[in-house]
Order: structure tokens, then C-alpha cells, then sequence
């Protein structure tokens, strides 16, 4: 005869088996992309150079949004100060930077509200012996179910 305790623990089983499996075959960059949807980008034009001012773009819905980054120098291996101003009202901004002429990892870095429309962080980019570094810096304003984001390259000397 089967009693409760029997079915607590076979509910019990389930529940493990099912979390496992669900952990080992869900990519939680699928459920991610699901629930946020993809982001749409525009790039900021390539003649701005943010080693002298910040950078402008409109986003798809019209929204400005600019890239600012403090020393203009952008010295690697060194303190940066990264500042995005936006009028989307957002908790914090996404900011995910990479070279693209050479694999120097991914950085990213979440940018803080700190008043209305501006949004900061610090950061630090390694440094490579090769110099010339592209990099593409990635702004994603994630709001639910709409994510959209901007792109703007720099290079640095070292």
C-alpha cells in the first residue's frame, strides 16, 4: 500500500530531477533574450571621436542617448569614467566593451543612475604590447520586453 510519505517523496524526486535537467538544457541567455527580447542597436557615427568630446546618437524610437568618457585620453589600464545620459528612466544601463582587432575580453560594466537622465560607472581596459586597439563600446537600455542600445567605437594608442 502506498502511503503519504511515499508520494512526498516521489513529488520530492520530480521536482529534483526536473530542476537538474532544466539547469543542464536551458541556456539562460535563451530565457534572457525570451523575456528581454533582442536588442535593437544604431550606431553612433564613426567621425565622433570620444577622445575629444562625447558622442550623440538618436536610439530606434527616437531617444537620444550619448557616451562620454573621462580621461579623454582613454589610457588603458587606468581608472575610466564612463557616462551615459539617456531620458529613458532606467535603474541602471548596461555598458559592454570589447576590442575587435584583437581578443582582449569582454568588460562589461553597469552604469548607475546617479540623477535624472545620467548615468555613470568606472572601469579599467587592459592593455596590450601590440597598441592600436578598436574597441566597440555596447550602451543597453534594458526595459521589459524592449531592449535597444547604441554603438560606438574608439581606439586607444596602447
Amino acid at each position: 500500500m502506498l502511503t503519504p510519505r511515499f508520494f512526498k517523496w516521489l513529488i520530492i524526486e520530480i521536482l529534483v530531477i526536473g530542476s537538474i535537467g532544466a539547469y543542464l538544457f536551458i541556456d539562460s541567455h535563451d530565457v534572457y533574450r525570451w523575456w528581454v527580447g533582442d536588442t535593437h542597436f544604431v550606431h553612433a557615427d564613426p567621425t565622433c571621436d570620444l577622445h575629444v568630446k562625447r558622442c550623440e546618437v538618436l536610439l530606434k524610437d527616437g531617444t537620444p542617448l550619448t557616451l562620454d568618457i573621462e580621461p579623454k585620453s582613454i589610457p588603458l589600464m587606468q581608472p575610466l569614467r564612463f557616462r551615459v545620459t539617456s531620458t529613458i528612466d532606467l535603474p541602471a544601463i548596461e555598458l559592454k566593451i570589447f576590442a575587435t582587432n584583437m581578443n582582449m575580453g569582454f568588460h562589461a560594466f553597469s552604469l548607475q543612475k546617479k540623477a535624472e537622465g545620467v548615468y555613470e560607472g568606472e572601469g579599467v581596459l587592459p592593455t596590450c604590447v601590440v597598441g592600436n586597439m578598436i574597441w566597440q563600446s555596447n550602451v543597453i537600455l534594458n526595459q521589459p520586453h524592449q531592449s535597444q542600445g547604441a554603438i560606438f567605437t574608439f581606439q586607444t594608442d596602447k
